[in-house]
């Protein structure tokens, strides 16, 4: 197997916790067809161009943190592609988070599919938007789980009701066993000022 293999995340920037998991990505660099482990993230070298090229902020994630653990180049891939254009989609990334987020909420509401899985999802909307933000209200990037009370503006649910529906992501994509208090949780998010918060976060990007 030809390949270039990255960690990035809470492992590369020494965060891990009880609850992390390890964020491996791949770049294949050979013809031949592999087979990876599904928690491990598959880009081809094109696509990766392609994000760095157009200032994709999971480019920037890489470009800042990722860190090379195997390499099949003399130079590794993302080293050889340089600094990712600018990121200048911080309005459009978050109006497409927002929407997400604002459909999970209605279906936390509306009871109408996995409560386990629409809470992963909207923590995952409410981190994303925050790590969106971060490019203009902090002084660097912050691509941290904990990105929504990093932020200058007062995140709008509690670490606790944000730590549960992490769990529930992680639940959701791992099939991780973890006590989560989804009723209250739920009840917590649907009563939080977030739309509130969104909005001030849009008056400053």
């Amino acid at each position: 197997m030809i390949h270039d293999l990255y960690i990035f995340g809470s492992a590369a920037r020494g965060e891990v916790s009880p609850t992390s998991d390890i964020d491996v990505l791949v770049v294949p660099l050979g013809d031949e067809k592999s087979e990876y482990p599904a928690a491990w993230s598959v880009y081809s070298p094109a696509i990766i161009q392609s994000y760095f090229e157009s200032g994709r902020l999971f480019a920037w994630h890489l470009h800042l943190e990722a860190k090379c653990i195997h390499s099949a180049r003399q130079t590794p891939f993302l080293s050889s592609l340089g600094t990712p254009a600018q990121y200048s989609t911080a309005g459009e990334d978050i109006n497409d988070l927002e929407s997400m987020l604002g459909e999970s909420l209605r279906e936390i509401q509306n009871r109408t599919t996995s409560l386990i899985y629409e809470l992963g999802i909207a923590y995952t909307a409410i981190r994303d938007i925050a790590m969106a933000a971060s490019w203009v209200l902090l002084d660097k990037p912050c691509f941290s789980r904990d990105a929504p009370f990093l932020l200058p503006l007062p995140c709008p649910i509690s670490r606790k009701v944000y730590r549960g529906a992490m769990l529930a992501r992680h639940s959701s994509t791992r099939g991780s066993d973890n006590n989560i208090d989804t009723e209250n949780i739920a009840k917590d998010l649907l009563a939080a000022p977030i739309q509130s918060w969104i909005r001030e976060i849009r008056s400053f990007v």
